[in-house]
């Protein structure tokens, strides 16, 4: 693809490793940076989740860090004390970001707090 023309939408390829959640792509000189979006909800509803093998604890972390890329609206925080923390903007979202993480980003089997 030569160009991806204002208003239009075009999945790239390894950009991942230097856009955390958003960022403008552009090659002219006298463009501006779109705003980060702003939103009304915030993430309260909390779950801490664990690998079912210990084992796959690092595949869990870069699950996390995955999911958080890919979902403006989830916090992932990992605690000093080992937890790790998945909040969504609600008990459906939190159910979503889950499922994902166990079935995309990390593709391993979690324990969850209740």
């Amino acid at each position: 693809i030569e160009d991806v023309p204002c208003g239009n939408i075009c999945g790239l390829v390894g950009v991942d490793q230097f856009l955390v959640k958003t960022g403008t792509l552009t090659t002219f000189e006298q463009a501006h940076n779109m705003k980060q979006m702003k939103f009304s909800v915030s993430p309260v509803v909390r779950v801490a989740v664990e690998p079912k093998d210990p084992q796959q604890l690092p595949k869990l972390v870069e699950g996390m860090k995955r999911l958080a890329k890919s979902d403006p609206m989830v916090l992932c925080v990992s605690s000093e004390s080992g937890e790790h923390i998945i909040a969504g903007a609600g008990e459906l979202h939190l159910e979503i970001c889950l499922k994902d993480l166990e079935e995309d980003h990390a593709g391993i089997p979690l324990k969850k707090s209740d």
